[in-house]
């Protein structure tokens, strides 16, 4: 259901409710002022009766239709009861029976007594006062009564008009309603259609905002945030999948060549075996890249925030700088490798997985290192949380690289050279597994020279 339907139906809901309360509020206290009105004529009416009732001790006929009558046939509805209960006296319009019940005769013999009730000649509701008078022969009761007809039809009118004017008090609210919605959702709806004409290859394209500076301007702005960073991601993914593919490309063409070579009629065994042996190199580059690709992909997706447990770090540590120590030896290089951890230093982490962070940082750093240098595997705690670092003496990282030297596929020489083994993951793979655990890793080079690359992990 649409927006301004709905506000239309609330604002309409709570005009009526509203409205219908206070009519009938109105309503109850006119009714209210109307009988109070009625009341107070009772009350003279009966204030007469009284005097003349409390003057006619000494007998006066009650029957009598001259000038010392008490009633007369055009008084209104009155009537004059005897200490024994029945009518001494009565006017023409309340007839010849008792016009207030039993209970309310027993109680105004007591004080002043209000009822209403209904006497045959009129079909509306009849106000009545009972009063008591005490006299030599007993105590007599007055009654006067007064017709609610006009206070009836008064209300009943005010009743019509107030209906009438809840309809139009409800309807109008939601006409304003579904205005007033309309024209606030006008800036949302042109939002709307702009963004839907945006597609993938507007890159630049944004929303635009209204200068209202309301919450709808901020709406605006949030959506253009979020297109900005849509965007900034799409054209990541797309120069991450142009890079895995040039990657891919090299050993694949290298491998198709030496295939082709063993192949070639006349080739003797030596040669057969050399180029099977750079078949296998280049297979396992390619192995080593789809494994690289696959661990960032499930990063991506997965933070293994629910993968963590609570382990000691210079075990972990350990095994990895020993891992690293084996692979520098099978290349060749004249590396050592110096682990500076606490043996009480614990975090939560994923083992395999910072493992392997760490791993890439010192294959890294052993590359980079000059030949019989010392590279070092430093862990320790400090006011942020636990930071591991791998510090080496070589040349460091150009100037220009160090903001890129986490991106995939980014090597620090300008060409796309894998002489090195290295496939341009590596760091990617760092930030990938730091932030995966809540925190971040971070590329500076030292004052004396070589470089860092640190993971630091959050406190808990």
């Amino acid at each position: 259901m649409p927006i301004r339907v709905r506000l239309a139906a609330l604002a309409a809901l709570g005009a009526l409710v509203l409205s219908s309360l206070g009519a009938v509020l109105f309503v109850d206290q006119l009714r209210g002022h109307l009988h109070t009105s009625v009341d107070s004529s009772l009350r003279v009416r009966a204030e007469a009766l009284v005097q003349n009732v409390g003057d006619a001790a000494g007998g006066i006929n009650f029957q009598d239709s001259g000038s010392t009558a008490l009633l007369n046939e055009k008084e209104a509805i009155a009537q004059i009861v005897a200490p024994d209960g029945r009518v001494a006296e009565t006017s023409q319009a309340a007839g010849a029976a008792l016009v207030i019940s039993p209970g309310t005769l027993h109680a105004a013999a007591i004080k002043t007594v209000y009822a209403e009730g209904h006497i045959p000649r009129d079909s509306h509701s009849v106000r009545f006062l009972a009063t008591p008078v005490t006299r030599s022969d007993g105590r007599w009761i007055v009654v006067v009564g007064s017709s609610l007809a006009s206070a009836d039809d008064a209300v009943a009118r005010v009743r019509t008009g107030l209906a009438i004017g809840v309809a139009i008090v409800t309807l109008a609210s939601a006409i304003g309603a579904w205005l007033l919605s309309t024209l606030a959702l006008r800036p949302v709806e042109r939002m709307r259609r702009q963004a839907a004409t945006i597609s993938e290859r507007d890159a630049d394209t944004r929303l635009a905002v209204p200068t209202t500076h309301d919450e709808i301007a901020q709406l605006g702005v949030t959506m253009n945030a979020l297109l900005g960073r849509l965007q900034n991601a799409l054209v990541q993914q797309r120069a991450f999948v142009a890079d895995a593919s040039h990657e891919l490309r090299t050993p694949l063409a290298i491998l198709r060549t030496e295939l082709e070579l063993a192949a070639h009629p006349g080739r003797d065994i030596v040669e057969l075996r050399r180029a099977i042996a750079n078949a296998g190199d280049e297979t396992d580059r390619l192995v080593g890249l789809a494994e690289e690709l696959l661990f960032l992909a499930r990063h991506d997706e997965d933070r293994t925030r629910d993968a963590r447990e609570l382990q000691p770090l210079r075990p972990l540590l350990e095994r990895t700088a020993d891992r690293a120590r084996r692979n520098a030896q099978g290349r060749g290089a004249d590396v050592s490798v110096l682990l500076d951890a606490p043996t009480d230093l614990a975090a939560g982490v994923v083992a395999d997985d910072l493992s392997r962070a760490v791993e890439n940082m010192l294959d890294n750093a052993i590359r980079h290192a000059p030949p019989a240098s010392c590279v070092r595997l430093d862990a320790r705690r400090d006011s942020h949380g636990i930071v591991i670092s791998v510090s080496d003496h070589g040349p460091g990282f150009p100037f220009d690289f160090l903001s890129h030297a986490f991106e995939r596929f980014r090597r620090a020489d300008s060409g796309r050279a894998s002489d090195d083994g290295g496939t341009g993951l590596g760091l990617a793979i760092v930030r990938a597994v730091a932030r995966g655990h809540g925190g971040d890793a971070e590329a500076r080079n030292l004052d004396g020279g070589g470089a860092q690359v640190a993971i630091r992990l959050p406190a808990d």
